[in-house]
């Protein structure tokens, strides 16, 4: 039986303390604009195919707006609309592009393809589904709460030759 002094004992207990303290302010990888952004529509996306309209509002700011001049609670109300219908049920994100403009902002555009089938992939989507695609541009902002938010979008529904 091994027998642990008082001073091994309390000189332990400070080594894990002091590590404890190192993880905890050691420096964090902040994401980049662009990584942060990315994050943020595929993560809305998610929650969107999830039919989780709580969660795809939660990436949408009180200060949103479209340039036809809807509102975050309009926006709401659509795609609350959208999900009660149960209209589609994959969501495919393509040719998303992020541009940095400033440290708390970035521009973004992205194709948004809906279908009406479980198809795996785009293609198989195309194939043996009912589809509405569009193309979403639109500006994230890092709001004083840390979180990126969308405050402004535009979008207009592509044709099915835009899709290729």
């Amino acid at each position: 039986m091994v027998t642990l002094s008082r001073s091994r004992v309390v000189g332990v207990a400070l080594a894990l303390v002091a590590a404890g303290a190192v993880l905890y302010f050691w420096p964090r990888h902040e994401p980049g604009v662009p990584e942060a952004v990315t994050r943020q529509v595929i993560t809305m996306t998610r929650a969107a195919e999830a039919k989780d309209i709580s969660k795809v509002m939660e990436g949408v700011s009180e200060r949103f707006k479209t340039d036809g001049g809807m509102d975050s609670r309009q926006v709401r109300g659509i795609l609350t609309g959208q999900v009660l219908r149960g209209q589609w049920v994959r969501i495919f994100t393509t040719n998303l592009e992020v541009h940095e403009v400033s440290p708390t902002q970035g521009d973004f555009q992205a194709r948004f393809i809906f279908g009406r089938s479980q198809a795996e992939s785009v293609k198989d989507l195309a194939a043996d589904s009912v589809l509405n695609a569009y193309l979403i541009e639109g500006t994230f902002e890092k709001e004083a709460d840390g979180e990126w938010r969308v405050v402004r979008a535009k979008y207009r529904p592509l044709e099915a030759a835009e899709l290729l």
